[in-house]
C-alpha cells in the first residue's frame, strides 16, 4: 500500500450507524461522524475529516477491511454490509450508512444525537429530574415526521 496511496479520488463522507439492542432489535442510539474515502487497489482506504490532502498518505490512511469486489459497491449513498472473514474487524461496521457529505445533514444529525445523549444520560443518572419530564412530553408529543 505505501507506493500507491498517492493521487487517490478522495470522497468526502457521512457516517451514520443506528445501534440495536441485541434479541430485541430495538432502535437504541445514533453514532454520526464523517471521514474521507478513497479506492484504492486493495481495498476502500479512510482518512481522518481533519487530515489535508496532502497528508493522506500510509501510514496515516488505513484500510476499511471493505472490498467492493467482496462486500458492496463502492458507490455511495450505500449501506455497507462486509461479507469478510467474520474474526476480522472492520473500521466500519455493518449497517452503516455511508452517505454523500452534505454539511447541513451532518449537522441535523448531529444535533439529534447530541439531544439523544443528553437525554439518555439524564435518565441513566437522574431519572427524577423535574425537567427530563418536561423534555421527554415535549419529544414524544412533538410530531417530527409523518409517512
Amino acid at each position: 500500500m505505501p507506493n500507491q496511496s498517492t493521487n487517490l479520488d478522495w470522497q468526502p463522507a457521512l457516517l451514520v450507524k443506528v445501534t440495536r439492542e441485541p434479541f430485541t432489535g430495538t432502535h437504541c442510539s445514533l453514532h454520526v461522524s464523517r471521514a474521507h474515502l478513497a479506492l484504492h487497489p486493495d481495498g476502500v482506504v479512510f482518512s481522518a475529516w481533519e487530515l489535508p490532502l496532502v497528508e493522506r498518505i500510509y501510514p496515516r490512511i488505513r484500510l476499511v477491511g471493505w472490498k467492493p469486489m467482496r462486500d458492496v459497491p463502492f458507490k455511495l449513498p450505500v449501506r455497507f454490509h462486509r461479507q469478510g472473514d467474520p474474526r476480522v474487524s472492520a473500521i466500519i461496521p455493518n449497517g452503516t450508512w455511508v452517505l454523500p457529505y452534505n454539511h447541513n445533514r451532518f449537522m441535523t444529525f448531529q444535533q439529534v444525537q447530541m439531544a439523544q445523549q443528553q437525554l439518555l444520560e439524564t435518565l441513566d443518572t437522574n431519572p427524577d429530574d423535574p425537567q427530563l419530564d418536561w423534555r421527554l412530553l415535549h419529544w414524544i408529543t412533538t410530531p417530527i415526521y409523518k409517512k
